[in-house]
Order: structure tokens, then C-alpha cells, then sequence
């Protein structure tokens, strides 16, 4: 390190501050005999005096220190080592656990001397090698050039050697992230290339969710290595009981089956299913034989009530359009027939009612306690006094008893739910429905969705609108003969999906419930082994306002009921979070609680974490990649343990040498520490001996 003081006034200006410290220190002492100093004192308090005065001058002239320092950057020589599972699949196994490993810790001590080594290892991450056990259940090789490139940009390095068996499941092609690396790639090429008798369940296709008495597809691909010949044996069972088998057989070295399974979706709720292929003779690689996935089986269709005052094709429409989608139900009674409770639907549809023999006088008001959505469906039996005094955003005067032929015309400010433009345009080419001839006037916060098209002038009275009041949502339609709409629509597209889409829609507005909890807990039903299981929560106030001044709790338990994991969830800016971790597979519940006060909530459910078997589908290594990956940056692949030749290698190359740099920084003397506690020395040093000798 070098020292240098740089000035930026001439050089005689340090004479002028000399100057400065000899007339401030000849006038104090020299010109001022009165403290009857001895000679020898007067000369030692002028020096200290002319010392610190002349010292104070020439800071105050802005000097400045400049530092040069000088270092040697050793080459860096990176290792990156595969630690995921598919490295010990092979029949070397026994090897890279007990000599290759070994080997490789001698390799880079004999290294540290010419360079400045660092093991990293790579699997699902790339990261610092504090513990190589290869159970990484993904491999990502072009993580290594990104993860070099995040932490060594513009670095002295030398080289990289990635030791892998080549084989790769996440991430980029590793020869397109190594393609703007400036520095040799070395490869260690690890595995078997030679293809093994194995069988492998390379996929499993399948959808998370069904309906309850639903039958399921499961596709299932097998993958089969030089097992021509053979045969096995493809189960589908869940919790122990066979659901599907069938026999395999093999004819050609490699050859992939794709097996169609249909399953029953017998009984609600989560479901894990194991699929699995018997093993053949001599088959080594066991771990791909076998993949469990998850279905959550719903008894979730929702059951929608109609009750008509008589009989009429419009029921029988609505029902078989309804009927055609799975998620609904539907029961259809004569109002005089039924006497069932409400609880268990979700929509309850009234055509033509009330009438003038049923007003619903003993009905409406448990349908109303019951905060159930009703679509009414006006018609020549309705008795539109009777249906006024509901008020159900809309109010139908008649002028008289006749009956208006009414045509549908889309409202294109309609928001509650969207409809496509060819869609609403087909509505307007549908036959006139029978709309009463009457005065409407509309509740201020209902919403037409259809107006009614006398002739051809369109009116602002509704067709079918929908009102909401608290939390219960209540639609009108405002005319009977929808029958001829679905047959409409038939001869015009064909089928009945147009039709068919207009009153699921509806039906689905209307049936949709807001969540109005006061406490909710959100988290991924299906996640695998190697994804964190995360919780948020949301809390409210009466004024459902979000707090998250209380603590949240939240318990975790496993299939066996014991190992029950206790948290407590972290605040955000209004919420709450947890990230609880990684888990085995398996299904597992949660229960969260909390208070406002007195009162207590809590939420339960459920989540599902999926095995991940990636690195067993493909067990052949790939040391084509691994040349390529050396070939291209100026590197050099080798077999594991021919240490000694990679060393000599790298120590060959004449380009790996030490980088020098050189560095400057700049400082202003005033701001030293040291200067100031030499003037403070100097100044106290005077002020004592000055008082010593009996002066001020």
C-alpha cells in the first residue's frame, strides 16, 4: 500500500502556514514575559504552540491522502456437483459413495494452492456443497451458469467443472445458459449410458377434482427398456383394494403403452390413488415402478327446487337444460306437492307463482328466513297483486288482462355476468315470449339483462332482470314460453348450447354465494414434496374491516394423527402468512383459530402433498450433453476418478493466471482520526504544562 498527499495550492503556500504557527507563537510567548516562564519552557510551549497552529493552517488548505493498494486475485476454480438422486440409480452406486467422493475432496485440496476452489452443488438449486447425499429430487444444470453469473460477475474465474450424469429435468437447455461463459467447462461425466432392463411409469394424467357417481379417465404411460418379451402386470388401487388391473406384454426393446383407465368416483372427499407396475426379472431401477396421485372426489352439484302452480313445458325446458351440466341437480314438484325442507338446495326456481290458488302466504316467509336465491318466472297464472306485495325489484302493474307477445334485446350495459356478443345477438332472432301487458317499474338497484321488443320498438320494461337484497339475490323473468327458446335454438345452431349457456349463467349467478366469513384461511389443496406449504388468513372486524391485531394459531396434523405441528402465523401489512415448510407426501389437516374479543373463530381443511419421482423416469445418462457442454467452452470431459489428468489440465492451461488489481482512494487529511488526536495531544499537552507551572 502506497501513500501519497496530494495539494492543490503551490508548494509555498506550506510556508505561509509556518509562517502562521511561528508570528501566533513568537507573539503569545516572546511579546508576553508577564508568566515569568524559564527560557527552556518558553521554547518547549512556542514549539508545541507553532506545531498545532501551522498543523491547523495547512488543513485547512483541503490536502488530500491518496491510498494505492495493490492485490492478486487467485483464479477461481468452481466445482459444481449433481447431488440429485438419478446419480446413484445406476449400478455404480457404491462407488460415488465411497471413493468418488474421497477423490473428489483430495481434488480440490491439491487445487487450493494454485487456486481459490468453492464447491457448489445443483439439483433442484444451486447452491453452497455443505452436505453431498444426492436426494435431490429435480436436476437443473443450467442453474449453475446462472447462479455463477448472479455471484462471480466479473470475477477472476479460471474454470468450472460440472460433475452429472447429463441428465436434467428443470430449467433451460444447459449448452444455451453456458453460451456467453467466458471461462473453460470441465465435466466429470457421471452415470450409465448403458440402457438397463427397467420399466418405468413415465406419466400419470389425471383431473384433480370430480363430482361424486362420476366415472374418471386416468391415462397412465408406460415406458419399457429392453424388456422385450416380458410381461407385467399395471394395478390401480387405493387404500390397498385393486380398482383397475391389466396385463402388459412387451415386444419390442423400447416401447411406450398408454393404458386408458376409468375409475368410479364412489364416495366424497380426498382420495390418493396409487398406481403401480410389477417389476420384471432382472429389472434393478425400482423406484419408477410405482407413482401415487391425488383426486378430490365433490358431492358439490348444486340441487335447484322448481315448484310450478301446474304443469308446463317451461319446466320441463328449464330441467333438461340444467340437467345436461353436471354441476346441478334438479327436483321438479307441483307446489301442492311439495312439503320437503329448503335447506338443501341452493336455487329455487317459482313459475307462475304465486297464483291465485297459491299465494304463499305459509311459503315466502320460510323461503325468505332461508336466504335462498328465487328465480320467478311470470306467467298467465301469476297473480301479479300478490307477487308486487314480495317486492322483488320490480313491480308489474296490468293495464289489463292481455298478454303481450314480448322479443328479447340485449342490454349491453348489463355487467352482473358476461355474455358473448354473437351470443346476446342470437337472442334478438328467438320467438316472442308472453309478457303481461302492464306498467313495470324497476327497483333502483336492480339490472336488466333483457328489455322487452314490442313489435319493433325496444321498451325499457325488463325482461329478465335481477335484484339482491343482504344475501340473497332474486331473479324475474318476465314472460312464459321459454320452451321455444331452447327449440329455437336447436334449429337455428344445431344444439342447445346457446340456450343451455344463457340459464347456466343465470342459474350460476343467482346461486353463487359471496363468502361473508369473518375468518378465512387460504392455502393449495395439491402440492408436492419439494413445494412449501403456505397459509394466508384474513381477518375481520363487525365493520368488515381487516385487523390483524389478534395472533393466529394453526395446527397441523398428519395421517397419523400424532405429529401435530403448532404456529403461529406472522402478520402482514393487514393480513397474516405462514410458510410452514416442506412435508412428506401424504394428506394432512390444518385448523386455524383466533379472537376479537369474546368471540372465537376458527377454519379447517385440508391439503395433499404429492411424492415427486421425476429423477427415476429417465436413468440413462447423457454424456453427449456433457462433451458438448466441454467441447464448446474449451474444456475437456473426464471420467470419474481420473483426477490426476483433470489436474494436470487445469494446471496446463497458460490462459488461468492470477489477475492484479490496483486501487485508489482518496481522503481528506482533516478527516483523519489520528490528526485530530495529535492536535488534541498537542493542545493538552500545553494547557497542562502551562497550568503546572502556574499559569492560565
Amino acid at each position: 500500500m502506497n501513500f501519497n498527499i496530494l495539494f492543490d495550492y503551490p508548494f509555498w503556500f506550506i510556508l505561509l502556514c509556518l509562517l502562521c504557527g511561528s508570528i501566533y507563537a513568537g507573539f503569545l510567548y516572546y511579546r508576553n514575559r508577564r508568566d515569568g516562564f524559564a527560557i527552556w519552557q518558553q521554547w518547549l510551549f512556542a514549539g508545541i504552540r507553532f506545531l498545532a497552529v501551522s498543523l491547523i493552517a495547512f488543513l485547512l488548505l483541503g490536502p488530500l491522502v491518496q491510498r494505492t493498494m495493490d492485490t492478486v486475485e487467485e483464479p477461481l476454480l468452481i466445482f459444481a456437483q449433481d447431488n440429485s438422486q438419478s446419480v446413484l440409480m445406476g449400478p455404480d452406486s457404491a462407488f460415488y459413495k465411497n471413493e468418488y467422493l474421497p477423490g473428489m475432496q483430495e481434488f480440490i485440496e491439491n487445487l487450493s494452492g494454485d487456486f481459490d476452489t468453492r464447491l457448489y452443488s445443483f439439483g433442484e438449486e444451486f447452491q453452497p456443497a455443505d452436505s453431498l447425499v444426492f436426494q435431490e429430487r429435480l436436476t437443473d444444470i443450467s442453474s449453475v451458469f446462472s447462479g455463477i453469473e448472479a455471484r462471480y460477475s466479473n470475477r477472476n474465474i479460471g474454470a468450472v467443472v460440472v460433475a452429472s450424469d447429463g441428465i436434467y429435468n428443470r430449467g433451460i437447455n444447459p449448452l444455451m445458459a453456458s453460451a456467453a461463459a467466458n471461462y473453460p467447462v470441465y465435466t466429470i461425466s457421471m452415470g450409465d449410458t448403458v440402457p438397463r432392463r427397467d420399466l418405468i411409469l413415465n406419466r400419470v394424467n389425471h383431473n384433480r377434482i370430480t363430482y361424486l357417481d362420476n366415472i374418471f379417465p386416468v391415462e397412465v404411460h408406460v415406458e419399457a427398456l429392453r424388456s422385450q418379451g416380458l410381461s407385467s402386470r399395471l394395478t390401480v388401487s387405493r387404500d390397498g383394494e385393486v380398482l383397475f388391473s391389466q396385463n402388459l406384454a412387451f415386444e419390442t426393446p423400447h416401447q411406450f403403452k398408454t393404458v386408458m383407465v376409468e375409475l368410479e368416483a364412489d364416495e366424497p372427499g380426498m382420495h390418493r390413488y396409487r398406481t403401480e407396475i410389477s417389476p420384471v426379472e432382472g429389472e434393478v431401477n425400482l423406484e419408477n415402478n410405482h407413482q401415487d396421485f391425488y383426486i378430490e372426489v365433490i358431492d358439490g352439484r348444486q340441487k335447484v327446487l322448481m315448484l310450478g302452480d301446474a304443469p308446463h313445458p317451461d319446466l320441463a325446458a328449464i330441467k333438461q337444460s340444467l340437467e345436461d351440466n353436471e354441476s346441478y341437480e334438479v327436483e321438479s314438484y307441483l307446489f301442492h306437492e311439495f312439503d320437503a325442507a329448503l335447506e338443501a338446495y341452493s336455487l329455487v326456481v317459482l313459475h307462475q307463482l304465486p297464483s291465485s290458488r297459491h299465494n304463499l302466504q305459509n311459503f315466502f316467509p320460510r323461503l325468505m328466513d332461508s336466504d335462498l336465491p328465487v328465480l320467478f318466472i311470470i306467467g298467465q297464472q301469476t297473480n301479479l297483486r300478490a307477487f308486487n306485495d314480495l317486492g322483488q325489484g320490480v313491480s308489474i302493474r296490468p293495464r289489463s288482462d292481455d298478454f303481450s307477445e314480448a322479443r328479447a334485446e340485449f342490454n349491453p350495459s348489463f355487467t352482473l355476468f358476461s355474455f358473448p356478443d354473437r351470443k346476446a345477438g342470437l337472442l334478438n332472432n328467438l320467438p316472442p315470449l308472453f309478457a303481461p301487458f302492464a306498467s313495470y317499474e324497476t327497483a333502483a338497484a336492480a339490472s336488466t339483462m333483457l328489455y322487452q321488443k314490442i313489435g319493433n320498438v325496444v321498451t325499457e320494461q325488463p325482461l329478465i332482470l335481477f335484484s339482491e337484497s343482504g344475501l340473497r339475490k332474486t331473479g324475474v323473468l318476465a314472460g312464459e314460453g321459454i320452451w321455444r327458446w331452447r327449440l329455437a335454438t336447436y334449429h337455428r345452431e344445431g344444439d342447445h348450447a346457446p340456450f343451455d349457456e344463457l340459464l347456466s349463467r343465470m342459474v350460476q349467478y343467482l346461486s353463487l354465494r359471496e363468502d361473508r366469513s369473518r375468518f378465512r384461511v387460504n392455502t393449495r389443496e395439491f402440492i408436492y414434496e419439494n413445494d412449501p406449504a403456505v397459509f394466508e388468513a384474513e381477518l375481520y372486524n363487525r365493520s368488515f374491516e381487516l385487523v390483524n391485531n389478534p395472533d393466529v394459531e394453526l395446527t397441523i396434523t398428519g395421517e397419523d394423527q400424532d405429529a401435530a405441528l403448532e404456529y403461529v402465523m406472522g402478520r402482514t401489512s393487514n393480513a397474516y402468512r405462514l410458510n410452514a415448510g416442506n412435508f412428506p407426501p401424504g394428506e394432512y389437516t390444518y385448523e386455524a383459530r383466533t379472537n376479537i374479543g369474546a368471540e372465537t373463530f376458527s377454519e379447517s381443511g385440508k391439503f395433499n402433498v404429492s411424492p415427486l419421482n421425476v429423477e427415476g423416469l429417465s436413468t440413462i445418462a447423457n454424456h453427449n450433453l456433457l462433451f458438448r457442454l466441454a467441447n464448446n467452452s474449451g474444456g475437456e470431459m473426464f471420467a470419474p476418478g481420473n483426477w490426476n489428468e483433470l489436474t494436470n489440465a487445469l494446471k496446463s492451461r497458460e490462459d488461468i493466471k492470477p489477475v492484479f488489481y490496483s486501487r485508489q482512494e482518496f481522503e481528506e487529511i482533516i478527516n483523519l482520526r489520528g490528526i485530530f488526536f495529535f492536535l488534541l495531544l498537542l493542545l493538552s499537552a500545553e494547557w497542562f504544562m502551562r497550568k503546572r507551572s502556574g499559569s492560565y
